[in-house]
């Protein structure tokens, strides 16, 4: 998910009533950790319960998986067990890369298979079937979702597979189609993934973990200044949910525009200033629909990063201990109803281990205690 900030790409939010298991505390707050449903038992989940988050995102398949999509019965089953070991919610985490195909020209050993690889850059037409196996996982997670009653899904947009798609021009020379075209194709799909959600949960929040609206102008060809490709997605959804007026809610995370990292305190305010003014238009034109997410990261200290948390902002940011989060934290629960938090292990932060776990969950609960007031 760290690629997806240097790409530019953004995240989904909430403002609004409290969702199913949410404490008393004033906002939300969602664990992202790349938890995958075949490597969580019930010690880790145990050891989640102890924390002060309210929810967690899990993905039945990952993003390079292309087995069959489990039965919504299936994913609600382990869903409703493992509630009743944590008291909170999971949220089931599906991916689009399902129906992204593999770009030869970037290295990626997962993205290696003859099933992405048949992809020219992504099934818009539902060619190979990959859209059509998307669209199965995306239904059947939503109907898991309430049939276990979880408030949502995490939507993951990332093109783990194809980076260079993000650039409108680079996916319609992949898939042979005009930029205008693939726009059409990209809104399409928005369109029906609304439809779907619709009908298999009317009241669901769909928690994107980015949407690239903040970037009207990502690319220019032909005198038209495009949105990444993913952004197209989000903008089909919302004008369908709009148009039919239904009850979903999208919610927009934060993970490129908001960003996990920032060298100070004062950085972070005022890049929560400068995502609200550029979202202001698109936020009044899905007034009701569209809201904004927080999101940020943690380490334990300066000399545990490693990976992506030891690069950027995230190496020159001026707190050096999880302790020294506290107010970014603070911060980022007074600024948004609905956060999540990236842990991961590049920051030394292993939500389900507990000679990891209670330091950070210490921190967390001192700044939402704090926050509240």
């Amino acid at each position: 998910m760290a690629a997806l900030c240097a790409c530019l790409l953004l995240v989904a939010t909430l403002c609004g009533s409290p969702l199913h298991g949410a404490t008393t505390n004033a906002s939300y707050l969602l664990l992202v950790n790349t938890a995958i449903a075949s490597q969580m038992d019930s010690a880790k989940f145990q050891q989640f319960a102890k924390s002060p988050y309210d929810g967690v995102a899990v993905a039945f398949q990952h993003a390079y998986d292309t087995s069959q999509v489990p039965e919504a019965n299936q994913i609600a089953a382990k869903l409703t067990e493992w509630k009743k070991l944590t008291g909170k919610d999971i949220w089931p985490w599906v991916y689009l890369n399902r129906m992204i195909g593999k770009n030869a020209a970037e290295t990626n050993e997962h993205a290696d298979t003859p099933y992405f690889k048949k992809i020219a850059g992504a099934d818009l037409n539902d060619t190979q079937g990959a859209q059509a196996a998307f669209l199965l996982m995306w239904k059947n997670s939503l109907a898991a979702a309430r049939l276990s009653a979880v408030p949502g899904i995490v939507f993951d947009l990332e093109f783990y597979n194809n980076y260079k798609g993000y650039d409108i021009g680079e996916l319609a020379k992949q898939t042979g189609k005009k930029p205008a075209e693939v726009v059409t194709a990209l809104r399409g799909l928005g369109a029906r993934m609304a439809g779907a959600a619709s009908q298999e949960y009317p009241d669901a929040k769909l928690w994107f973990l980015a949407t690239g609206l903040t970037h009207p102008g990502f690319k220019t060809y032909d005198g038209v200044a495009y949105y990444p490709s993913p952004a197209y997605i989000v903008l089909g959804m919302l004008d369908e949910i709009i148009a039919h007026e239904m009850r979903l809610t999208v919610l927009a995370g934060g993970e490129g525009s908001l960003g996990y990292c920032h060298e100070s305190l004062a950085e972070f305010r005022s890049a929560i200033e400068r995502r609200a003014a550029a979202l202001q238009p698109v936020l009044a034109r899905y007034k009701g629909t569209l809201e904004l997410v927080g999101t940020m990261t943690l380490w334990s200290d300066r000399a545990a990063k490693k990976g992506w948390v030891d690069e950027g902002a995230c190496r020159t940011a001026t707190a050096a201990t999880a302790e020294d989060l506290q107010p970014y934290l603070e911060l980022l629960l007074s600024s948004y109803h609905y956060n999540w938090i990236y842990g991961s292990p590049d920051g030394n932060y292993l939500a389900f281990s507990a000679d990891s776990a209670p330091r950070f969950d210490a921190v967390i609960r001192k700044a939402r205690a704090s926050a509240q007031h």
